[in-house]
């Protein structure tokens, strides 16, 4: 049974700021979100395949490029729920909510 995936309204947001950062950068900007799309629908079979976040163990990390989305799994619900997205450069920790 596949679990179901859905997106925080925290992330449009990220994803806003994301785009604007790589408009000069169309290419990378594509690739981005093919990666992402592509890792997410894995998601659906096998959720907990990305590790656990160190930082705040409620949440998963998916590497996607230099761009790091976190989510958690509702094992109980079957649902996956995709939290955020954040350039893997800053300090996360801080831009995490609980």
């Amino acid at each position: 049974m596949k679990y179901k995936v859905k997106y925080l309204p925290s992330l449009s947001q990220d994803i806003r700021r994301i785009a604007e950062a790589l408009e000069e950068y169309p290419n990378k900007a594509k690739r981005l979100l093919k990666e992402m799309d592509e890792k997410l629908l894995k998601l659906e079979e096998m959720p907990n395949m990305w590790p656990v976040f160190y930082a705040r163990p409620k949440y998963r990390k998916m590497v996607l490029e230099d761009h790091l989305l976190f989510y958690t799994v509702d094992e109980k619900h079957r649902v996956v729920r995709i939290c955020r997205i954040l350039y893997g450069k800053k300090d996360i920790s801080s831009q995490l909510e609980d």
